[in-house]
């Protein structure tokens, strides 16, 4: 059997919702999650084709982005809303002139809550001949469905009618998400679905197939969950203090004692974790290369070769470093920027791996790295959304045990007009990962911010003395302004609180002598029947809450009050 043919048709019309398959879930377009979903399930199944079917330029041009061919264009009378399902795919198949003997995957970019493991488990169920269609349980059995018939309501299936819930058979209902069949069966006119025949493969999560605007909403809100990490026995994610990386980088400048000095000031301003930076020069610079301009303002090198290889954090330090971090209570991380240095590290028990932003797009690198069974965090700085897409299927299909992201702004220092920091979010969103914040503006603002937006895990530059020479001490804390901007996230995240809202501790007193009571707006005999003309709303220490006015209209005063006293007892 050839690897499979993943289709995936998506018209440019759409009566009930205007741009439909371009409308995103999660932060990702429809037609981008069905085919990243298909790229994922064709690295678990060693291959496959991905193939965007469309009359329209943008959903193409989309498809495109997120790594699908988009081959040929739709001819116009497949585009139509009479225009059959199989039609399109007979047509596809035709034009690609696909082979008899290819897995045909039809994945609708309508189900954007189907994975890539989903699509690949119905590909493993098909056989060659038989088809196989993705279902999920049916949130309401079918027992349960009535029709009107002459304006009353009858069963849809009288045999189930007034059956117990608990005693009605499984109900399941397609997904709408995934397809699998033939070459033959398809060019001989036959559909995927052939009850009695076609095989049926269990979709266990949530299945959401977009109809209407309200279809968008639910499958949003669905897809934004909240994942967490687990490093050395610290959850990482929503709901937790974030992890705070203090980020040493090449600030040790070649000094074995400078390099200890920093992760002494690291764990004395309370952060979690100081991160270096290892490689070796000749694999990741060729000789001549240009430094970065702001590199070049610090340093006056122009040379990036000569530069890092001055830089570099030789092998032989980093065991004691991370021994002495461990003495000091602080884990120990460093940067890999090319496979042998990460393997190194990975040997050296290190408890995660954080790749930089450089390399975002070197998926051959991300896919070693995944392959070294440590959790790895991930920063995106100068990255597109596809880009980060791409990155994060090559770290998932080599195995990689536990992701997180790092928004990031890949500039030194990053204008704080520019830090985006809502992309936070959207990461989070779309891939369902932990996600930090990569901060390069020197300043707190910043990372306050992105307390409120979520911030996960945190990473700022520092170094002992801001004007020693090289690269990145300008843009660097200072160890009493890290402390600072440390303890500044802690109280922003205290601030954050848990979400309810119900009256807090420190309200109680102040709620208690604000909040208006009920009193007699002049004096009222015991058996009155009150009437609102008798009320009056006033601050007072006791008495029935103001809420209650409409309730005690009408009933009847148990005692005499005065002009002004609180009313405190009626009857009906």
């Amino acid at each position: 059997m050839t690897v499979p043919l993943f289709l995936i048709p998506v018209r440019g019309g759409s009566k009930g919702i205007p741009g439909k398959n371009l409308q995103p879930v999660a932060g990702i377009s429809l037609v981008g999650r069905a085919v990243r979903a298909a790229r994922v399930a064709a690295n678990l199944l060693g291959g496959g084709r991905v193939v965007v079917d469309s009359d329209d330029e943008a959903l193409r041009a989309e498809g495109r982005r997120w790594g699908a061919e988009t081959p040929y264009v739709r001819p116009a009378h497949l585009a139509t809303d009479t225009a059959g399902s199989m039609d399109v795919v007979r047509h596809a198949l035709t034009t690609l002139q696909t082979p008899s003997d290819t897995p045909v995957v039809l994945i609708q970019a309508t189900s954007p809550l189907v994975t890539g493991h989903h699509i690949a488990a119905c590909v493993r169920a098909f056989d060659g001949r038989v088809p196989v269609v993705s279902v999920a349980s049916a949130e309401h059995h079918p027992a349960w469905n009535y029709r009107i018939d002459d304006g009353v309501i009858v069963p849809l299936v009288p045999a189930l009618a007034g059956t117990r819930r608990q005693d009605l058979p499984p109900a399941f209902r397609l997904t709408g998400a995934v397809y699998v069949g033939s070459v033959a069966d398809i060019q001989a006119g036959k559909h995927f679905v052939q009850p009695g025949v076609t095989r049926p493969v269990v979709f266990d999560g949530p299945a959401v197939d977009i109809d209407s605007p309200a279809d968008l909403v639910v499958a949003d809100a669905l897809a934004r969950q909240k994942p967490e990490i687990i490093i050395n026995g610290r959850k990482i994610g929503p709901g937790h203090p974030a992890f705070i990386i203090a980020e040493a980088g090449v600030n040790h400048d070649h000094d074995f004692d400078q390099a200890r000095r920093l992760i002494d000031a690291a764990a004395q301003a309370g952060a979690d974790a100081v991160k270096f930076q290892t490689w070796q020069t000749e694999l990741i610079c060729r000789p001549g290369a240009a430094t970065a301009a702001y590199q070049q303002d610090a340093t006056g090198a122009t040379d990036q070769f000569t530069m890092l290889k001055a830089l570099e954090l030789p092998y032989a330090w980093h065991a004691p470093l991370a021994e002495h971090a461990r003495g000091v209570g602080i884990e120990f991380l460093s940067t890999p920027d090319e496979i042998v240095s990460a393997r190194f590290l990975a040997g050296l028990g290190l408890s995660l791996m954080k790749i930089g932003s450089a390399e975002l797009d070197n998926l051959p690198f991300l896919d070693g790295v995944g392959r070294l069974g440590l959790p790895v965090l991930l920063s995106t700085g100068m990255g597109e959304l596809h880009e980060v897409a791409a990155a994060v299927e090559t770290l998932q299909a080599a195995g990689v045990p536990g992701l997180a992201l790092f928004h990031c702004v890949s500039d030194y220092p990053a204008p704080l007009d520019q830090m985006n920091l809502r992309a936070i979010a959207t990461l989070r969103a779309a891939f369902n990962v932990p996600v930090g914040l990569s901060d390069h503006y020197p300043g707190v603002e910043a990372a306050l911010a992105a307390v409120g937006v979520g911030m996960d895990i945190w990473e700022k530059h520092f170094t002992t003395d801001r004007t020693r020479p090289g690269p990145d001490h300008r843009m660097s804390l200072e160890p009493a302004e890290l402390k600072a901007q440390i303890a500044a996230v802690r109280a922003a995240e205290r601030a954050l609180g848990d979400g309810r809202k119900v009256p807090q501790a420190a309200e109680i007193g102040t709620r208690a002598v604000v909040r208006k009571r009920l009193c007699a707006a002049r004096a009222l005999p015991t058996g009155h029947v009150l009437t609102a003309d008798d009320l009056t709303a006033l601050r007072a220490e006791r008495g029935l809450p103001v809420s209650a006015w409409t309730s005690v209209i009408g009933t009847t005063l148990t005692t005499a009050v005065g002009h002004l006293d609180p009313i405190e007892g009626t009857r009906s």
